[in-house]
């Protein structure tokens, strides 16, 4: 396998996530192909548990990450702090519960960079139980159906310089500000590789999976209805 010469940021949004976030640093650091230590800033919006010592003992158990922490919020505006201080030519956005289940995504989404405006990978469950296996098979065939490019926050990776033509993450939506920024793209110019970045069933079990399958069938109603997306219908913890 050839190395990575490119320079990359991982940008994770973080609130109270000291169950995840070792793993799914983890899951970074044994990404392969890399020349030189991966850049992960980690936007806390204050974490009241243990996500902060988490993160501390995986900056000293993962040598060729370079890990900073800075002040989150709500995960839009995270997300574009994060962005902000970035000085490397791309950026990989990610969920604090993200898991890289292939140690050759990064390698592969670099290798085809210049083809697309935005690239994803395929989610799965990291559980074994059938009910999380096939709410994430409907969500990936929806994806793939849709006319639009809908990238999900799990993995979003984007060059910094159309990051920032495009506007970023719109803060003012309450939900779905990934799926609005990547349907600014052609869809063409939208890549899903056929690897996979793995979530548990936390988020179904918090909010049901009928609620969860309301809100994405609602969310696709309006999805010309950016006001909507405004809205609080209880799909994010509060940040305050």
């Amino acid at each position: 396998m050839n190395t990575i010469t490119d320079d990359i940021t991982i940008v994770i949004p973080s609130y109270n996530e000291e169950s995840y976030i070792y793993e799914t640093l983890y899951s970074i650091s044994k990404q392969s192909g890399f020349t030189k230590k991966i850049r992960v800033i980690i936007a806390d919006a204050n974490s009241t548990d243990d996500t902060l010592e988490k993160i501390s003992e995986a900056d000293r158990d993962f040598k060729n990450l370079k890990i900073q922490i800075i002040e989150g919020g709500p995960v839009g505006v995270a997300r574009n702090r994060g962005a902000k201080i970035v000085k490397t030519p791309y950026i990989l956005f990610m969920d604090a519960d993200s898991i890289l289940m292939e140690d050759d995504i990064l390698w592969r989404v670099i290798h085809i960079k210049e083809k697309y405006d935005i690239i994803s990978c395929k989610q799965k469950s990291t559980t074994n139980s059938l009910l999380p296996k096939i709410t994430w098979k409907i969500f990936e065939f929806t994806r793939k159906i849709m006319p639009e490019a809908f990238c999900t926050g799990c993995f979003f990776f984007i060059s910094k310089k159309k990051f920032d033509e495009l506007g970023g993450f719109d803060e003012t939506l309450n939900n779905s500000e990934d799926f609005w920024l990547s349907r600014k793209v052609e869809k063409k110019k939208f890549k899903i590789i056929d690897r996979y970045a793995g979530q548990d069933e936390r988020r179904f079990q918090k909010m049901g999976y009928f609620k969860f399958f309301k809100i994405l069938i609602l969310n696709y109603w309006h999805k010309n209805n950016i006001e909507w997306f405004k809205k609080d219908v209880g799909y994010w913890e509060s940040y305050e």
